[in-house]
């Protein structure tokens, strides 16, 4: 017979409600800055003796810190604080997408708006930096050779716009959905290239115009050719072959933007 024991129940519900407030105290340091990004969280016995808690408790704290993409436990080295915008973003957002069953047309539709908005502020505040940013960025484009490089090509024009406003949730929300409708337009062309040269032919010209009224600092255009590409994009994506023989609204284009959801987050 084994002499094991396990905790009688009142003990693990206490450890777990100390687990939480030693997490929500870390996670108040981490957003305060009092543990920056980047820095390593001291070790699980200097928690344990600061909380006065034994070294399992701490565990499951730092197991909610890394859980909610706060911190990250490197084997043979600590845990570290990792909390970015871009990742705390991705999960909650996620988490939406997921739990309340969103299809393509209500993250599409969402992303629109954003990028109307992202052009209005870009054209307001970009800098000369930003400027040669987005130049760069439509290069990219034009110089893509396989669909990997055309979709980080696609990826890093809609980070650059959204940064050139600068207003950083702006920036971490149109890159979290626009790295969504980048998955999608993968999964949709099969990774061809044949597809992807088209759609950007299609597009090339509306999305220069768009950079050339942001950089004139023309807004009214630059909003007006921001909801037009994005209508064009969202056009050329949706009437792929493969996007056809599955509705937009299916459940399993649902799954399919979940599993994307994840694959962007774990990022």
């Amino acid at each position: 017979m084994s002499s094991f024991k396990s905790a009688a129940p009142s003990e693990v519900v206490d450890r777990r409600r100390v687990a939480d407030q030693i997490f929500k105290d870390l996670r108040r340091q981490i957003v305060l800055g009092t543990l920056p990004r980047g820095s390593k969280l001291p070790t699980e016995r200097e928690l344990a003796e600061r909380y006065h808690v034994s070294g399992p408790t701490v565990r499951e704290a730092i197991r909610g810190l890394t859980a909610t993409g706060l911190a990250d436990v490197r084997h043979g080295s600590g845990a570290y604080v990792t909390a970015t915008t871009e990742s705390l973003i991705a999960m909650s957002l996620g988490t939406v997408i997921q739990l309340e069953g969103l299809g393509a047309p209500d993250v599409l539709s969402v992303l629109g708006m954003l990028n109307e908005q992202a052009a209005r502020l870009a054209s307001e505040a970009a800098t000369e930096q930003d400027h040669k940013r987005l130049r760069a960025a439509l290069v990219a484009l034009q110089t893509a050779d396989t669909a990997r490089e055309a979709a980080a090509g696609v990826r890093s024009f809609h980070r650059v716009l959204a940064a050139a406003g600068h207003n950083p949730l702006l920036s971490a929300l149109c890159g979290f959905l626009a790295d969504l409708q980048v998955e999608l337009g993968m999964e949709l062309t099969g990774d061809s290239m044949k597809e992807w040269r088209r759609i950007f032919g299609k597009l090339a010209q509306v999305r220069s115009g768009l950079v050339e009224a942001i950089i004139a600092g023309d807004t009214d255009l630059a909003v007006t050719l921001a909801r037009e590409f994005h209508a064009k994009a969202v056009a050329l994506i949706t009437s792929l072959p493969k996007a056809k023989e599955v509705r937009l609204t299916d459940p399993k284009l649902r799954a399919l933007l979940s599993s994307m959801m994840n694959r962007i987050g774990s990022n």
